[in-house]
């Protein structure tokens, strides 16, 4: 949960590893932690990763306009409450760079979105049952360890009960075992577990105010 949440605040989408990727530039001796260096997140193709930089914030904004500049490359930045948001577009590849304090380091999110699939991709949860009047938030497929996953987060008005009922005898229908299951004496949460085969299914729901909140992920060899 805490990566979809860090890519959905990068306002990006997804990662995959192709030979045109365009290279980021990063500063000598940091050390990049990819977050996702195969993902599809609501059918753009994005890669992203982090590193912390010694020198500061300022030099590290400084050092990005530069290499741009020296590239002939358009770029913006802007201030987002406790970050700076520095990005670049170069052909069908948008590159946002945020920049915060991390105790006085640099800490960057470095995300490359390949914004020409936004023309051809499938709507998001394509394929994913949901209830009627739902809202698919963010659908996001990936490459863990070698183990293909899929991330449907979907938002609607039904109860939790409802959503619990509906998931839990669809899935059942369709000769997926139940593993565990639970749903809370005040029907305010509920989760799945479920396989079949080689597949795992993991569902969990929870009511935020009105809506209820449904993420659902399925993994796969």
């Amino acid at each position: 949960m805490k990566r979809i949440l860090m890519i959905i605040a990068l306002l990006l989408s997804g990662a995959a590893v192709a030979d045109d990727w365009p290279d980021v530039p990063v500063p000598d001796g940091v050390k990049r932690e990819w977050v996702a260096d195969r993902m599809i997140f609501n059918g753009v193709a994005m890669r992203i990763f982090t590193y912390r930089y010694d020198a500061g914030v300022d030099a590290l904004r400084q050092f990005y306009i530069s290499a741009w500049d020296r590239r002939g490359r358009e770029h913006k930045q802007s201030r987002q409450g406790q970050w700076w948001v520095l990005s670049s577009l170069s052909g069908d590849y948008y590159t946002t760079v945020q920049i915060t304090d991390l105790r006085g380091h640099a800490y960057a999110q470095v995300g490359v979105s390949r914004i020409g699939d936004l023309q051809t991709s499938a709507p998001p949860g394509e394929g994913f049952p949901v209830l009627p009047r739902s809202q698919v938030i963010s659908d996001i497929t990936a490459d863990d360890a070698g183990r293909a996953s899929r991330t449907v987060i979907v938002r609607n008005r039904h109860s939790v009960g409802s959503n619990y009922n509906y998931y839990l005898n669809r899935y059942r229908g369709r000769n997926w075992t139940v593993v565990r299951k639970n749903l809370d004496q005040e029907r305010r949460g509920a989760s799945i577990h479920l396989a079949r085969d080689d597949r795992e299914m993991s569902i969990v729901i929870k009511r935020d105010e009105g809506d209820v909140n449904i993420m659902l992920v399925e993994v796969g060899p």
